[in-house]
């Protein structure tokens, strides 16, 4: 569950006008503070955090437990708290809600995005053997805890009954997309004329952490197969991240054809999405990529990796195409088709779009919350 969008499932259920959330947050600003700092989000939405540390380079949280737990129990003495809803089982920030639940008998749910070191992998042979000892031993303690355990995919939902998850526990409900954004009229042709890309070239785009699991020297090999076939092409590499240095380096003998963006605010992205022909993700390994939600709904096809909950998203040969991930040369080959006939770009993105709208929209999404919640609330 993508950090942002628990922001999004708070804002829309808080909409609905019958619930009261507070969100508990990690935070390295506060890491050393006597009294945690709060901020209210949207309407009657609190944020509160809690001091935690964030290893350099690896996106990971490690909390100070005993005021993660602290607080929590405050606000459970203080607040008439019926639910508790964690995120991400990898994070260790998911064991305080079973101590709270031992002691308040609150029911908890957790939502994830995949299995990190089973079918998730970090691109590192290290960090993953580690990620795997951990899903294997206490993350599949923190699984079996709680009441209920909700995944963004319907592989990841089938996996975990392999740790010993009871099937009458596990749901599959996505991330939605936020629609507000593409609903402005963006100047694209201010854009593209910001980042010199001509009339006659065509945008392959890149959204995405510059880490080694992303696999962006597939993109760049790309891009130099397709020039060197004649085509005219401009790829847009938008993120930043560890590899950033060496991807500018490996794409310098086309760097008149690379754009590197660098960081983008979250609600800034979308105009990248406009200028865009073709969205291409070829990561070794994927949750479910909010970048294809946004690409899709932006109605641009997309070529990606099939791994995880990408074929979520991806309807191949409807809504895009998807490449299994050791067929590099795939990609090669669908990215043609799209840039060579306008007529299949344009209905693949169109139905793009409606796929998305249709099965990723946040009313359905905080629906099915509710029946969540409301199982584990009579119980």
């Amino acid at each position: 569950m993508h950090r942002t969008v628990v922001y999004e499932l708070a804002k829309y259920l808080a909409m609905k006008k019958n619930y009261e959330i507070t969100i508990l947050q990690p935070s390295r600003r506060h890491r050393f503070a006597k009294k945690t700092y709060s901020k209210f989000i949207h309407g009657d939405i609190e944020t509160i955090y809690f001091p935690s540390f964030f290893p350099l380079n690896i996106s990971y949280t490690v909390p100070l437990f005993h005021k993660e737990i602290e607080i929590l129990c405050k606000l459970l003495s203080k607040l008439k708290c019926e639910i508790i809803q964690a995120c991400d089982y990898e994070y260790l920030t998911s064991i305080a809600p079973i101590f709270a639940k031992r002691r308040y008998g609150i029911p908890i749910i957790i939502t994830s995005d995949s299995l990190t070191g089973y079918s998730w992998f970090y691109g590192n042979t290290t960090i993953d053997a580690a990620a795997k000892l951990y899903t294997y031993s206490i993350g599949k303690w923190i699984l079996n805890s709680y009441d209920r355990v909700v995944f963004l995919y319907r592989k990841a939902s089938e996996e975990v009954k392999k740790f010993g998850v009871s099937p009458d526990k596990v749901f599959t409900i996505p991330n939605g997309v936020n629609l507000e954004n593409f609903k402005s009229q963006s100047d694209v042709g201010k854009l593209r004329a910001e980042l010199s890309i001509k009339q006659d070239e065509r945008v392959l785009l890149f959204v995405g952490r510059l880490a080694t699991v992303k696999r962006v020297e597939i993109l760049i090999a790309l891009t130099k197969s397709l020039l060197e076939e004649g085509f005219r092409v401009k790829t847009v590499i938008v993120g930043d991240g560890p590899r950033r240095e060496y991807y500018e380096t490996l794409s310098r003998s086309i760097k008149n054809n690379v754009i590197f963006i660098g960081h983008v605010p979250r609600n800034q992205v979308y105009k990248y999405y406009l200028i865009a022909d073709v969205f291409v993700l070829p990561s070794f390994s994927e949750g479910l990529p909010t970048v294809l939600l946004e690409a899709s709904v932006a109605g641009k096809p997309s070529v990606a990796s099939n791994v995880n909950g990408v074929s979520d998203i991806i309807v191949h040969e409807e809504t895009g195409y998807l490449v299994e991930r050791s067929d590099i040369n795939s990609y090669n080959r669908y990215v043609k088709l799209l840039l060579t006939d306008e007529n299949l770009r344009k209905r693949m993105g169109k139905k793009a779009a409606e796929y998305v709208k249709e099965n990723f929209n946040w009313d359905v999404i905080t629906e099915k919350y509710e029946q969540v919640y409301q199982q584990v609330v009579n119980v």
